[in-house]
């Protein structure tokens, strides 16, 4: 379709459209020269006529090449993208980690640095002395414990001694002073020896022994004193057995001197009762003629035939008789009560009196009783003395027994004391438990080690083949597997430069762990095994080290065509649009 400049060309010039087209080359170039040639600015110039044909075309070779080379290409891309695989990896982020754990050099007992032979990043054999301990508190309990355990040797000897044999005077006090006991022991070392010298003198005078011979002087006197207290005894029997019979002889007495004053009291309150009911009888037959009186004489002063004065008179005799018949009844009732009560005291005296008199007559032949078995009542007393006393020696061996068995378990912990000082003499070095490098020095001359150890003086990062500890993301793990190839480039030194580390999915974690403040996602713990501990560049060997980030790429699978990829793009991206929201 041409347009309108052409349409009018074309009519101007007498030709049509077809003759146009079939125009020679020549006759456009003559054309576009003619359309350059100046024309001049008169009246009738042909400048001012629109009718004027201006023609542009392009050669057809350019365009059949352009649409060639592009068919070219897109076959050649799409050839080579259906043909050329790529490696398909996951990446990962985590850091270096020796297979064995930081090892933490804490003291074995609580004490004072004395040296320090290590210091930061240094490298260490195991073996090697650390740390030097201060010896000098250890030594000094040592020799206390030695001396304390002697000292218990000593005192348990004296006090078996003391058991078996007994010990008296001057041997009993030259090993109290010499030991030093406390007051307690030696009381009871001291009661322990006066309970068997008093069973002597007891056995003695039971006849149990013949003789005196052994005795001292002060159980020859004892023995006399005992003698003449039996005799003692008999004559305060006898005086306590008259002296009842006195009191016996007083309490009969003042019993029948009561029970006669009893009898007497009765009899009065039963005169007094008869006499008191026979003047209530009068007193209240006058009472009522004096009412019937009243009575007849009130018609009569209604009537006006009496007084009221002479009524009232009679009045105020009724109520005066009235009154003392009250208060004879009041005095009849106090004077019973009265003698009742005297009765009563009567007769609890008397019953005082049998019961007294019934304790005397016990007491006097409990103390016949005494009286005639004086001799055997004292040798039961000296029996009953001995068992008192015999009950207070076991008691003094338990306690000794005890004391001896507490000992024995204080010497148990004093031998486990003493080892234990000799072992933690040995132990004033500390070495190192594996080859490492010193890391977290905080001993220093002069530390005190704390009580709970919850500081290690330093720890030791073995120097073992380092491992690759990583993080995969939930979305991946599913394609992770174990003996699976990884590339693993360190943070520290460029990859372009530097090279990474190749190794091998070694242990997949079978549980999430949780997002925490480094990472917000829940992520899986893998653990790749390094072919080599170095990095290799320019000829140089540079070892790894403990701690130092990682990126991991998980090769997962190697043959993958990149058609592929745009193929799963797009199929991602229909998908996407058949979602509702």
């Amino acid at each position: 379709m041409n347009s309108p400049i052409q349409e009018n060309a074309t009519q101007r010039n007498g030709h049509s459209p077809k003759t146009m087209d079939a125009g020679t080359l020549a006759d456009v170039k003559e054309q576009e020269k003619a359309a350059k040639t100046p024309v001049p600015l008169t009246s009738n110039s042909s400048l001012f006529q629109p009718e004027q044909a201006i023609v542009m075309r392009q050669s057809p070779m350019w365009a059949r090449g352009i649409a060639i080379a592009i068919m070219g290409v897109t076959v050649v891309a799409v050839t080579w993208a259906s043909i050329a695989t790529i490696e398909q990896v996951i990446p990962a982020t985590g850091q270096l980690k020796p297979i064995e754990t930081v090892k933490d050099i804490n003291a074995p007992l609580n004490g004072v640095v004395k040296e320090v032979l290590v210091e930061n990043n240094r490298k260490v054999k195991k073996g090697e002395v650390l740390v030097v301990m201060d010896s000098s508190s250890t030594q000094a309990e040592l020799t206390a414990a030695q001396n304390i355990r002697a000292k218990i040797l000593q005192e348990n000897a004296f006090y078996r001694t003391l058991l078996q044999n007994g010990l008296e005077g001057s041997a009993l006090q030259n090993a109290v002073t010499q030991l030093n006991l406390p007051w307690e022991v030696v009381a009871l070392a001291n009661n322990r020896v006066a309970l068997i010298n008093e069973n002597e003198l007891y056995r003695l005078q039971l006849g149990l022994r013949n003789g005196g011979g052994n005795l001292n002087a002060e159980q020859l006197s004892r023995l006399e004193m005992a003698r003449f207290e039996l005799g003692s005894r008999v004559t305060a029997a006898e005086l306590e057995i008259r002296q009842i019979e006195k009191q016996l002889q007083q309490a009969s007495s003042q019993l029948r001197s009561e029970r006669t004053q009893l009898q007497e009291d009765q009899k009065i309150l039963t005169g007094l009762l008869g006499r008191n009911e026979a003047a209530l009888v009068e007193a209240e037959k006058s009472l009522a003629i004096e009412a019937g009186i009243v009575n007849s004489m009130t018609p009569l002063l209604e009537e006006g035939a009496l007084a009221r004065l002479q009524v009232e008179k009679q009045q105020q005799s009724l109520n005066d008789r009235t009154q003392q018949l009250i208060e004879q009844k009041v005095n009849t009732v106090v004077e019973v009560d009265r003698q009742k009560q005297q009765i009563e005291s009567r007769q609890a005296e008397i019953q005082r009196l049998e019961t007294e008199q019934t304790r005397l007559q016990s007491l006097i032949s409990q103390a016949q009783a005494r009286l005639a078995n004086t001799s055997a009542v004292t040798d039961k007393d000296i029996y009953d003395r001995l068992a008192d006393n015999n009950k207070r020696l076991a008691e003094i061996d338990s306690q000794i027994t005890k004391i001896i068995v507490d000992n024995d378990k204080r010497l148990n912990e004093l031998n486990g004391q003493i080892e234990r000082a000799k072992v933690n003499l040995g132990y004033q070095e500390i070495t190192s438990p594996v080859d490492g490098v010193v890391f977290d020095l905080k001993a220093t001359p002069g530390y005190v080690t704390p009580p709970n150890q919850t500081e290690p003086l330093m720890k030791i990062i073995p120097t073992d083949n380092l491992i690759a500890e990583v993080d995969v993301t939930n979305k991946d793990i599913g394609f992770v597997r174990t003996g699976m190839p990884v590339d693993v480039r360190i943070d520290s030194f460029p990859y372009s430069e530097f090279g990474g580390v190749n190794g091998e999915v070694e242990y997949v974690g079978s549980d999430a762990l949780p997002p925490d403040q480094t990472y917000q996602f829940y992520r899986f713990p893998v653990r790749v095994k390094l072919d080599s501990q170095e990095l290799v560049s320019q000829g140089r060997e540079i070892p790894l080290q403990s701690g130092m980030s990682v990126t991991a790429n998980i090769r997962v699978r190697e043959k993958r065509t990149v058609m592929s990829i745009f193929t799963e793009l797009f199929t991602k991206k229909i998908e996407s649009l058949e979602t509702v929201r």
